[in-house]
């Protein structure tokens, strides 16, 4: 009895699989970023790498049977050269100065970015599947904004060295964030064609809504997002070609500056109260549009995105901005090495007073080199400029040499 006892446990545990995986990536670097009149801040050194953002997971997935089964992922960044490690992640761009981190002051170090994000939670989703109808996730999960800037190979360049970390990505804080709490469909593959549908609130926890004589004595928030999102894409051979529209909603009560906030969880964000006071109560829209192709020749493959949006205001302003933005990149294979060039523009302009705020034009070179099929050396240099009047920092340029692996 016992026997059979185990091997029905045996036969049960074979059809769940769990795996832990990662990317470990350091380089050495040097990075300036240029400020107006004669400001310059410089950083070299050892910091994390640009190829890959470094991360351990764990994923999984259990056969249920009759075609379907269930997924779960859980991945964390982390930051190999920073003595948090995985209590803090490098950001995209920025100087890399140990011990900053978001909201710490790091942004007036790097005068650009944060040197260090404190999110460290890349994905965590629940998720059923089935080969005939197709994938059900719930949770905290990539958005279609980052499936198709980033993703999908439309970007051959580095989101981690400037030249190409801006205009690919250009209007995702306002549309919902790269990552987000949402419900994601993603149909099989009709001939080519995938569609994939999210609906959810984004980046932040949960809408929270109080309505009591509480409420209204102690002027406390009331808080909600709906962010809609479709992509399609279609490939076929050396093609592949997509489109995601994404609709970020934003709701928030009237309060007076100094007062109290509920947050994302329902809970009062004391000590602090709001920094400002929330004006524009009315439902802000943020719409992005989103286009993406790469063509592989055989001896180069080039990739292209496009950006255009509008974001509707402010918790302050009613003041609309619409953006745009492209990216150009091709890289053409030598055997294991594969170089590498990257051009992008990226705009933002205040249709209320037609001011240009950010202009941004990119440029970035470099080459990878696959040691084995896990192991990749790389060199890439890239410089961003913001050509925008006013602007605290101009000039954005970073030279890296590093060595990223998977596992």
């Amino acid at each position: 009895m016992s026997a059979l006892a185990a091997l029905a446990a045996t036969g049960a545990f074979a059809q769940s699989t769990v795996t832990l995986y990662g990317v470990a990536d350091i380089a050495y670097g040097a990075h300036k970023t240029k400020g107006t009149g004669t400001n310059s801040i410089k950083s070299s050194g050892v910091m994390d790498g640009a190829n890959a953002g470094s991360r351990i997971g764990f994923r999984g997935t259990e056969d249920l049977g009759g075609g379907l089964s269930a997924q779960f992922v859980v991945e964390q960044g982390i930051a190999p050269t920073n003595d948090e490690l995985f209590g803090t992640r490098s950001a995209a761009g920025g100087h890399q100065v140990d011990g900053f981190s978001a909201g710490g002051g790091a942004a007036a170090v790097s005068g650009s970015a944060g040197a260090y994000s404190n999110g460290t939670n890349r994905q965590s989703y629940l998720g059923l599947s089935s080969k005939d109808l197709g994938t059900l996730r719930i949770g905290y999960q990539y958005t279609n904004v980052y499936e198709l800037s980033s993703l999908a190979g439309y970007t051959l360049g580095s989101e981690g060295v400037p030249g190409a970390d801006k205009a690919h990505l250009h209007m995702n804080a306002q549309a919902g964030g790269t990552r987000a709490n949402a419900i994601t469909y993603i149909s099989p593959s009709f001939s080519g064609l995938t569609v994939r549908a999210q609906f959810g609130s984004g980046s932040a926890g949960r809408d929270t809504f109080e309505q009591n004589t509480a409420n209204a004595a102690s002027n406390l928030s009331v808080d909600k997002a709906v962010r809609m999102s479709f992509m399609a894409k279609y490939d076929a051979g050396p093609l592949s070609a997509a489109l995601a529209y994404t609709d970020n909603k934003i709701t928030q009560s009237v309060r007076a500056a100094g007062s109290q906030t509920i947050n994302a969880y329902g809970a009062i964000s004391a000590p602090l109260p709001a920094a400002s006071a929330t004006t524009n109560a009315a439902e802000r829209a943020a719409k992005l549009i989103q286009i993406g192709a790469s063509y592989d020749f055989g001896m180069a493959k080039v990739g292209l995105t496009i950006n255009d949006g509008e974001n509707g205001g402010t918790g302050s302003s009613t003041q609309i901005s619409s953006f745009t933005g492209y990216n150009l990149s091709v890289s053409a294979p030598f055997g294991a090495l594969v170089p590498f060039a990257s051009l992008g523009k990226a705009k933002t302009k205040n249709d209320t007073t037609s001011v240009i705020t950010e202009d941004y034009s990119l440029s970035q070179f470099g080459a990878r080199y696959s040691l084995s099929k896990r192991t990749t050396a790389y060199l890439m240099a890239g410089t961003t400029k913001n050509n925008a009047p006013g602007v605290a920092w101009t000039k954005d340029s970073k030279t890296v040499v590093g060595v990223a692996h998977s596992f």
